[in-house]
């Protein structure tokens, strides 16, 4: 038999059904589980689950109280399940949030204004964004799987409790960063903040010099990065020397010579080591960035950065312990 042939037919007995039986069958919530086994999984989470859909049952809102196809949608998705044109999980339906106020109107949902307004006692008002665009309730709020958390790819879970997730599957999109923002309201960004009270930190060393994020993080860098950023993963900023020098001129630091030149008296345990040297058989030591002894956020490595040759605490030449 031609899948052609089956499609005809299916059609045909679906509009039997609905002539013969009328509307009584086809409203019931298990028609569509009974005309498609994919359907079963959607049936389930709306007879009993903590997904939104059997909140919904549970207030007497059945599948055609959001989902209103007209017969010919009905047979164009009865024709995509018998050609097998079809991937599972099911898209999700996608509804404005006009489609969820007018059902919600006794709880107070005319509007997003409302809503902002009913979790406003939160100790963070999830509805209130001050990175995130214009979202709609459907981004969050899930009907047949867990409702996603999408505060919780930047700040620490809001909505707890059965029913949510924090593997959101979709991040909200952000808008363009801007300066004026709080750095503390990502997660992910609190320890580069409180990094600047550390004593014993180098971005403490600025922050008394009265220096700001923005004095190293320019603007329009950080703007980009925004732009193309990962939730969750925060790459380390790489400088040249020349950016540290800009700022370092009253310190004497305007070339890596100068530099050289204030530490030729260093000392380690008595012997006279300068850092910033290059030394007989490592000239590369030349190329070496200011960022790659001295941090801002983390412990420096300073000296310690030598060690990783000058093995065994000793900063004497190789060929004092290696022939």
């Amino acid at each position: 038999m031609s899948k052609k042939l089956i499609v005809i037919i299916a059609i045909v007995l679906v509009l039997v059904v609905v002539a013969g039986a009328g509307w009584t069958y086809h409203e019931q919530p298990r028609f569509c589980a009974d005309m498609c086994h994919i359907m079963g999984p959607y049936l389930e989470s709306w007879n009993g689950s903590d997904y939104g859909a059997a909140a919904h049952a549970a207030e007497g809102v059945d599948c055609l109280g959001c989902h209103v196809p007209t017969i010919q949608e009905q047979v164009n998705e009865l024709v995509v399940y018998v050609k097998g044109d079809y991937t599972i999980p099911l898209e999700e339906l996608e509804v404005s949030d006009e489609f969820c106020y007018d059902c919600h109107l006794l709880d107070e949902h005319e509007n997003k204004e409302q809503v902002v307004q009913r979790t406003e006692e939160l100790e963070r008002n999830p509805h209130d964004s001050h990175l995130i665009g214009e979202m709609a309730c459907r981004t969050c709020h899930k009907m047949h799987k867990p409702s996603e958390d999408q505060c919780a790819v930047c700040h620490d879970d809001v909505a707890t409790g059965a029913g949510w997730t924090t593997e959101v599957t979709r991040t909200a999109e952000i808008q363009v960063w801007d300066p004026a923002m709080d750095c503390t309201a990502c997660k992910s960004m609190v320890a580069y903040v409180d990094s600047l009270e550390d004593a014993n930190l180098m971005g403490n060393a600025h922050a008394e010099e009265g220096l700001v994020c923005l004095d190293c993080h320019e603007q329009e860098a950080t703007k980009q990065v925004h732009e193309a950023a990962v939730p969750g993963r925060v790459k380390a900023r790489k400088v040249n020397n020349e950016f540290c020098f800009d700022c370092h001129l009253d310190n004497q630091h305007t070339s890596y010579e100068e530099v050289i030149e204030r530490t030729k008296d260093y000392t380690v345990d008595e012997e006279q080591v300068n850092p910033h040297a290059p030394h007989e058989g490592l000239e590369a030591v030349a190329e070496l960035q200011c960022s790659d002894c001295h941090q801002m956020h983390e412990e420096s490595p300073l000296i310690n950065y030598c060690y990783s040759c000058h093995h065994l605490g000793a900063l004497a030449s190789c060929s004092t312990c290696h022939e």
